[in-house]
């Protein structure tokens, strides 16, 4: 398999406990600099504390309010005249509990509505602090689009934070559009 330049919106972020308090960032630290580096609006999540990981997850909430809404714009713009599989999975959207959406995107059976476990990971600067530190954050992300072809990915992290900002910007009347993340997958 290849790799793809993909959007999917991140329902799971994911980093080291021991990581963070060895580096002495705290939880709000961390939250802003997810904010201000990568765009995510941080109040779309849950917190939850882990033995090893601090978890921040998409508010069941969000996801149940905007999640369909938001496919209804985006896909049309994302597949074009390709609709039949989008506008099936939407009706299965509609009719299963928002609480299976996630077991059904692990089931990987719809091209648009996917768990990625290729996403890749990202590090947050702390230039703010002494050292400058990084923190390792991973991705639980629902992938909605999978584009084809060779990916050139010398200088593409501006590029994809700028699609992250049009994507957010065309969405803004969505408040789940700033869950959206552009990355490379394989």
């Amino acid at each position: 398999m290849g790799q793809f330049l993909a959007t999917g919106l991140v329902h799971e972020i994911v980093t080291s406990r021991r990581e963070i308090e060895k580096k002495k960032i705290s939880k709000e630290e961390l939250r802003q600099e997810i904010e201000q580096t990568l765009l995510f609006d941080m109040t779309l999540y849950d917190e939850t504390e882990m033995e090893e990981w601090l978890v921040f997850t998409l508010k069941n909430q969000i996801l149940e309010r905007d999640l369909i809404p938001f496919l209804e714009i985006l896909y049309p713009i994302v597949y074009g005249s390709d609709h039949d599989e989008y506008l099936k999975l939407l009706q299965e959207l509609r009719t299963t509990p928002y609480t299976k959406w996630i077991d059904l995107a692990n089931m990987r059976s719809n091209y648009a509505f996917q768990l990625d476990k290729y996403g890749e990971s990202q590090y947050v600067r702390f230039l703010t602090k002494d050292f400058q530190p990084t923190v390792r954050l991973d991705f639980k992300t629902l992938m909605l689009y999978a584009g084809y072809g060779k990916i050139i990915t010398e200088g593409i992290y501006n590029m994809l934070i700028f699609f992250k900002h049009c994507i957010t910007e065309t969405f803004k009347e969505h408040p789940i559009a700033k869950s959206m993340h552009v990355y490379i997958t394989g």
